[in-house]
């Protein structure tokens, strides 16, 4: 896929400054809650992040959870991101209940990655191609622990920005860069 770029370990630059890789304001300051909260782990809890610490970005964020053979099943998504399909809540839902098939596939497998490799995942560009969206934006997957000696990710805290509505030639862009970043050895 164009655009796509391994998971490899972070060079001294990235684990010293977030903002190597992530560019809008709004997704560096819920990076840093997410590393403030991870308290010496690899990564936070679900229960560690508190909506009413984040308020300011409720509108575009996301939670999943994560059951290996279950899938991924939205536990919030904000008025923005839900919008963005149609619809006024997601939480419950799977990707496959409301996108069609070849379209929820690859949205699960992204997810996937992030869960499987343990990443960070940034992407930019046209953030919503894969569910037959235009909006071009940045969007941040951030893992989830299970708990305090257990390393697996049971979920993931996401937050897209949307900077555009409608690109002039969607589909001569391709997908948006993706960077994804293992957790191990962030600051």
């Amino acid at each position: 896929m164009p655009g796509r770029k391994k998971c490899q370990p972070c060079s001294e630059d990235v684990k010293a400054d977030a903002g190597t890789f992530i560019e809008d304001a709004d997704l560096l300051r819920l990076f840093d809650y997410w590393r403030q909260n991870r308290r010496g782990r690899l990564m936070p809890c679900l229960g560690d992040i508190d909506p009413l610490d984040i308020g300011w970005a409720l509108s575009r964020i996301y939670l999943l959870d994560y059951k290996p053979g279950d899938g991924f099943v939205y536990r919030l998504a904000g008025d923005n991101v839900a919008s963005v399909f149609g619809r006024a809540n997601l939480k419950g839902l799977r990707p496959r209940d409301f996108l069609p098939p070849d379209r929820a596939g690859p949205v699960e497998k992204l997810y996937l990655r992030v869960v499987e490799d343990r990443c960070i995942m940034w992407m930019k560009g046209l953030i919503y191609l894969r569910a037959d969206r235009t909006p071009i934006g940045e969007r941040l997957f951030l893992p989830l622990g299970g708990g305090t000696n257990d390393d697996s990710v049971t979920g993931i805290l996401g937050m897209t920005v949307v900077h555009s509505d409608l690109p002039e030639d969607p589909h001569g862009k391709g997908y948006a860069e993706e960077y994804f970043l293992p957790i191990e050895g962030l600051p």
